[in-house]
Order: C-alpha cells, then sequence, then structure tokens
C-alpha cells in the first residue's frame, strides 16, 4: 500500500468519526438537534444542556439539573469526543443549570453575564445533596461551587474552532444574569429561562414582564431555526409566541380586576386562566399575578 493511499484511507476515517459517534448510545436524554450539536434532559420540565462539538473542543451550554445528569452530560461528551470542554457558557445562575460546572473546570471556563458569581456564591448549599439517595450522593462527590472565571456586559462574541457563538444579556428576565446563546451559522438558540414551553415560569420579585417580553421581541428577532430553552423540550420560535400570548392575556385580566379596584391579594385568589390549565407548574400563578400587577399599576 502507497503512503498516498494509507493518508487517503486516514483522512476517509477521520471524516466519519463525527457521524459514528453520533450514532452510539448517548443515553436515553440526550437527542441531536443539529450536526455536532445535542442537547440532554432528563424530564420535560428539567433544566437542558446543549453540548457543541466544534474541531477545537466542546462548548456547553449549562451543566444539568441533578448530579445524575450532570454525568450522563460528562458520559455524552466522552463518547463524541476526545477533545476536552472548553467553554461551559451558564444561562443562568441557579443550581440545576450551574451546579455541575465543577465536573468540567477545570480545564473548561465557565462564562455567564455580570452579577453571576456574586448571585451564586449567596445561593450556594454545599449541604444540598447530603441526604439525597447514595446514587445521586455518588454522582455529586466532589461538589464545590465554581462561579464563571469571565463576566461580560451586554454581549460577547466567542469563536472556538469553526463556531460563532453571540452571548445575548437577558436584563431582569429570570435571575439576576440571564444569558441567550445564538449561534448564527447554525442558526440555534439556546434561549435561557425566559420563555418555557408549556408551563408557568417563576417570576422574581426583580424580574419585570416588560423586560422578559423585551426578551422575547429580541430573540424572536434572531430568527433561529431550533430554540432550545432552559427548560423543556426544543422547538421553533412558537414558544415564544405562546409565550407572548399568555402574558399579554394575564396582564389583560389583571389591569381589568385592579381598574375595578380589586386589591392584589383579591386577585390572586379570583383570577382564571383556563387557557392555560394545562400547563405545568400551576402553584408559580401567584408569581405571575404578581408580576402582572406591578405591571399595571406601575409598583
Amino acid at each position: 500500500m502507497t503512503r498516498l493511499s494509507v493518508l487517503v484511507g486516514a483522512m476517509i476515517c477521520s471524516s466519519l468519526l463525527p457521524s459514528l459517534a453520533g450514532a452510539q448510545d448517548l443515553g436515553p436524554n440526550v437527542r441531536r438537534i443539529k450536526d455536532g450539536i445535542y442537547v440532554q434532559s432528563a424530564r420535560e420540565v428539567n433544566s437542558t444542556v446543549g453540548i457543541v462539538l466544534t474541531r477545537d473542543g466542546v462548548v456547553l451550554i449549562d451543566t444539568g439539573q441533578t448530579p445524575l445528569d450532570w454525568r450522563e452530560v460528562e458520559g455524552a461528551v466522552r463518547k463524541l469526543t476526545p477533545l476536552p470542554v472548553r467553554y461551559v457558557i451558564n444561562t443562568e445562575v441557579h443550581p440545576d443549570h450551574t451546579a455541575g460546572n465543577f465536573v468540567f473546570s477545570p480545564p473548561a471556563l465557565v462564562i455567564n453575564h455580570s452579577g453571576a458569581a456574586d448571585a451564586m456564591r449567596k445561593a450556594d448549599n454545599p449541604a444540598r445533596y447530603a441526604t439525597a439517595s447514595p446514587e445521586v450522593r455518588a454522582a455529586a462527590e466532589g461538589y464545590r461551587l465554581v462561579t464563571p472565571y469571565i463576566e461580560y456586559h451586554d454581549r460577547l462574541t466567542l469563536h472556538v474552532g469553526e463556531r460563532t457563538f453571540e452571548l445575548l444579556r437577558l436584563r431582569n428576565a429570570h435571575s439576576e444574569a440571564d444569558t441567550a446563546v445564538w449561534l448564527p451559522a447554525e442558526r440555534v438558540l439556546f434561549a435561557a429561562s425566559v420563555a418555557i414551553p408549556n408551563s408557568l415560569n417563576n417570576i422574581r420579585p426583580f424580574v419585570t414582564l416588560a423586560d422578559m417580553l423585551a426578551a422575547i421581541k429580541m430573540m424572536r428577532a434572531l430568527n433561529p431555526e431550533v430554540v432550545v430553552p432552559g427548560h423543556g423540550s426544543f422547538g421553533t420560535t412558537q414558544m415564544f409566541d405562546e409565550n407572548e400570548r399568555y402574558f399579554g392575556l394575564l396582564i389583560e385580566r389583571v389591569g381589568a380586576m385592579a381598574r375595578q379596584g380589586k386589591t392584589l391579594d383579591q386577585i390572586q385568589k379570583e383570577l382564571r386562566m383556563p387557557e392555560y390549565s394545562h400547563w405545568a407548574y400551576q402553584e408559580r400563578m401567584p408569581t405571575n399575578v404578581d408580576a402582572a400587577y406591578r405591571a399595571v399599576t406601575q409598583r
């Protein structure tokens, strides 16, 4: 066999590696959405993890809901590529998206918007897994808080291998620091936890509906082909449309009741949204009503 034929054979084998890796069993919760781009989520309402392969290494978007999810992501990455995880981009500060950072960092550099590290330190609870099942405790072994090494302001463009990642700040949209991740060439958007499909969001007192709606409008304007929410199944911009309709109706009904002179407490007890009774997390309705009340009364 000539040296040239050996080289050509090696090149052919090399070109097949990504597809062969993609065909492997990556676990029951890992799905391919585009070439070299995968999403992990253990349940419909769980946080999602993006696994993006590049020729220079892996970029993760968040790290998983639970210790078992962290380890499933770790295993999937090892099956997909021998290259290291170069970056972990956190889309928010809550532990169900960030507690698994330590599994990948070092060597990975963790990134989020400014303010993320302080918020994560305040919320950290190292003992959270102490009373879990033996399986979960084993998966969480070695846990330590890993906050972002890099905090950006407003926007950051990251070039890794052949891919471009645009990190976009989402202001007052869900947590103290929220980041959408846009892959313009692939037209894939990791949309953080602003618009969750078929679920009520947990709207905290510092979050405003105006800012949530502004974030949705900005992300829709990117015209993504695939939208990966912070929780739930990936889909299209239809999830933005559905959330907008929900918030519009919520504001309309809360506003009408407020103009009738009803107090927030009365509205909390009396408001009905039967069109969305099938959405998950109905227990979050009081936080949604509170946000709408603040919006219509400017409180």
